[in-house]
């Protein structure tokens, strides 16, 4: 094996290891960061504000699918998340 080859091999190993490193820091710092809500506020809402609208979207479009109630079920529960924890995750 040459020695191009060599390098280039540890290179790619290098720069995997950094960014599977840094995916993992990113990772464990949002959910220190949702621990956090948790402990301060006993909580906090469960979906973003992209995947809220989705659902609302959803539901106008599909209003006689029969999975409607659940997913109505779902956006009342956001709902209620985003009036009784004043701290945002999303």
């Amino acid at each position: 094996m040459s020695l191009s080859a060599i390098i280039v091999m540890l290179g790619s190993m290098v720069v995997l290891w950094g960014v599977a490193n840094s995916a993992l820091i990113v990772s464990m710092r949002r959910q220190e960061r949702k621990l956090a809500l948790i402990q301060s506020q006993g909580g906090f809402e469960p979906f973003s504000p992209r995947a809220f609208q989705d659902l609302q979207q959803w539901c106008d479009q599909h209003s006689d699918h029969a999975n409607i109630a659940e997913v109505e079920a779902l956006l009342q529960q956001q709902e209620e998340a985003m009036k009784a924890y004043p701290q945002r995750f999303y």
